[in-house]
């Protein structure tokens, strides 16, 4: 059983040995903003666990199981990120809360996302179902927007100053 740490430390070997070629505890360190001490120690557990392969002061290597764990939680981050983009988020907090979700998400709800996803990708581009869900979104932030503003009025000046 993986940690959501350990899928941190192996999602970052992944983007490492595919932007690098080959991965050092340091560059870890820097990409995941942590102590050496931190990564040597989580480095270890990844080892004992045999999702990697490493050998101190040498690079780090996935074995079977472990590149394995590796490409599914990058699958889960980018159709996370994807989805995320497709309802409007942008490119920057998609991928931030993408980290966050890929977690906690269940085996179905990524199967479906999934579904969606493809599903959406073979719609004819003449498709107006997307700019008509980002005019949907900017109508109803606007609508929420104005419904804070006049709760706030009501709550904190009465109603007895409403306009009649």
């Amino acid at each position: 059983m993986t940690t959501r740490n350990m899928e941190d430390y192996l999602e970052t070997i992944w983007n490492l040995q595919h932007k690098k070629g080959y991965v050092k505890a340091k560059d870890i360190a820097e990409r995941l903003e942590v102590s050496r001490p931190s990564v040597s120690g989580m480095i270890k557990k990844l080892s004992e666990n045999s999702y990697i392969l490493y050998e101190k002061y040498g690079g780090i290597v996935f074995t079977e199981k472990g590149k394995k764990l590796a490409q599914e939680i990058k699958r889960r981050h980018s159709l996370l990120v994807e989805f995320l983009k497709i309802i409007g988020v942008s490119e920057e907090n998609a991928q931030t809360d993408a980290c966050k979700l890929e977690h906690d998400v269940s085996p179905e709800t990524i199967t479906s996302l999934l579904g969606f996803v493809d599903f959406i990708s073979l719609l004819p581009e003449s498709s107006k179902w997307k700019e008509n869900f980002q005019e949907y979104l900017k109508k109803s932030l606007l609508e929420r927007s104005s419904n804070k503003k006049k709760n706030y009025k009501e709550k904190y000046w009465g109603r007895e100053n409403k306009k009649i």
